[in-house]
């Protein structure tokens, strides 16, 4: 399966994720059988134009999910769509998230978590109205 993580720098497995999905720098594509990854840049944060509400993800990559902390409505329905799945990170790094995914340990994403019922950084939620 490949799983494409937001992380704020890449620091390979050990890399903390972002806390929000469109903002990111950059996406770890892991394939979760080898454990091999390559780093996407993310062209909306680079261009300077990032938008909670758009792709930021080559459809090249063949995503089977995403593991994230916090998605817009856009690109959640976007990746739905797709038939990628959304998981709802747990943990810090790259690495303990995939372990989770590994024993079922995350649940799937759902339009109303995190982001949309928790406006401000000290509910959990990622600062932005979407």
């Amino acid at each position: 399966m490949k799983v494409a993580f937001p992380v704020k720098d890449d620091n390979g497995l050990e890399s903390l994720i972002d806390d929000h999905f469109g903002m990111a720098g950059h996406f770890l594509i892991v394939d979760t059988q080898t454990l091999s990854f390559t780093r996407q840049s993310n062209p909306k944060v680079e261009e300077g134009a990032s938008s909670c509400k758009t792709s930021v993800l080559k459809e090249s990559e063949e995503l089977d999910a995403v593991v994230t902390k916090c998605m817009g409505d856009g690109t959640q329905r976007s990746m739905n769509s797709s038939n990628i799945k959304v998981f709802q990170a747990e943990k810090p790094t790259v690495k303990e998230n995939l372990e989770l995914l590994k024993n079922d340990g995350l649940k799937l994403f759902h339009i109303f978590d995190i982001c949309h019922s928790k406006k401000n950084k000290k509910e959990g939620g990622c600062g932005h109205h979407h």
